[in-house]
Parts: structure tokens; sequence; C-alpha cells
């Protein structure tokens, strides 16, 4: 006789009510559910092993996020996010640059671009070059600002920082790995999984294989 043995996780419900979803944009039902371990025999729980994590689950769309995503209050005004989603995709995008330890010419005009394109208020080169001067002096984390604004975002707005980033290591001409470290920093600060993070990675340096032999 075989003795089936393993582990697996229970969910176990903490709360539900309202929220402001990220995902759909407008206020649904929500879940709060704790994961649990527990040792498995013949693929029935029977010894508890802890605890693996938590989620926020939204019962209109399914999405999944991380508990804090509760604590975002839509009192606060859709400018009011705007005004935070620039403060990181502009200090984020700089950190990127300043990665290598090197100013390239062609990072700065990504850098800009990409600010311009995502943001409400458009900055001039003197500008960027004042906020760059005003980010190596304070030295503050990537993840400064966009651990503020990851509960709010879902997945597709988090995969697009990301590829902003990896655009602006990749414009003068090659990635490093002090630029790779830098965007694990970014994914880690919006709590994004390592098996996401790579096949952002994978799917982006893919690309630009093509496009060189094209």
């Amino acid at each position: 006789m075989f003795i089936i043995f393993g582990t697996r996780g229970v969910n176990k419900m903490i709360k539900h009510g309202d929220f402001m979803c990220p995902q759909c944009a407008t206020t649904k039902k929500f879940r709060h559910l704790q994961v649990r371990r527990f040792f498995t025999l013949f693929f029935i729980p029977l010894i508890p092993l802890g605890t693996a994590g938590e989620y926020v689950e939204c019962m209109s769309c399914k999405g999944t996020f991380v508990p804090r995503v509760l604590d975002y209050k839509p009192s606060l005004g859709e400018n009011q996010f705007q005004s935070q989603y620039e403060k990181a995709m502009r200090h984020s995008m700089i950190l990127m640059m300043l990665a290598d330890g090197i100013i390239d010419a062609q990072e700065l005009v990504m850098v800009r671009s990409i600010i311009n394109k995502f943001g409400h208020n458009d900055i001039s080169a003197d500008e960027l070059s004042d906020l760059v001067e005003e980010v190596q002096l304070k030295k503050e984390p990537v993840g400064k600002y966009l651990s503020v604004i990851a509960p709010s975002l879902n997945e597709h707005g988090k995969e697009l920082i990301i590829k902003c980033g990896l655009t602006v290591a990749a414009s003068d001409g090659h990635v490093d790995q002090s630029e790779l470290k830098m965007i694990d920093e970014m994914a880690s600060a919006m709590e994004m999984s390592k098996s996401h993070l790579k096949g952002i990675t994978s799917e982006f340096f893919e690309g630009k294989e093509q496009l060189l032999k094209a």
C-alpha cells in the first residue's frame, strides 16, 4: 500500500466587505484571505504548518492584491493618484538611468520621453537635469514612490513601469548587471513575483533580438 503525503495551502477568510478595486476602477466586494499550509495525508489536510501569506480578492474581476490595497482611499481623488504616479515614474526612471554610474545622452532623451508620455506635466531638458541632480543628492530608494502606488496598479500597470525601466536601461545599447539589479528592486517594491518579472524581461530581450535580426 502506497502512503501519499505532502503539503498544500488552504484558504481561510479573514474578512469581507467593499473596497476600491484598482482593476475594476470602482467599488466592489472583496474577500481578505489568509493562506495556511497543511501537512496532508492522502490529500487530506491534517497538521497546520504555518501561514504562507495573505491576499485580497475582488469578487467581481477575481483580481488579487496585497492586503494594503484596502488602505486605498478613493476620496483622495484621481488627481492625487496621478501626482503620486508621476513622482514614481520620474524617480524610478532617473534612478534607472543612474544605475550604471553613467549619464548617457540617449538615456536622458528616453527618460524625458517616458516622463512626458505618462505624465500630465511635461518637463524640459533643463528641468530634467535639475531633477537628476535632486535625485542624486537625496539618494532615496527606488521603492519610495513605487510602493505607494503599487496597491492601485493592476498587473498591466506594473508591467508597463518595468518595461519603461528596461527601455531606459537599453537605450545606450546595452543592459548591465547594475541596471538589472535596479529592475529587480522596482519589481520588489511593486510586489511582483520573480516568475512574472522573468517573463517580462525575457519577452523584452527576445523582442530586441528580433529587431536586430530584421
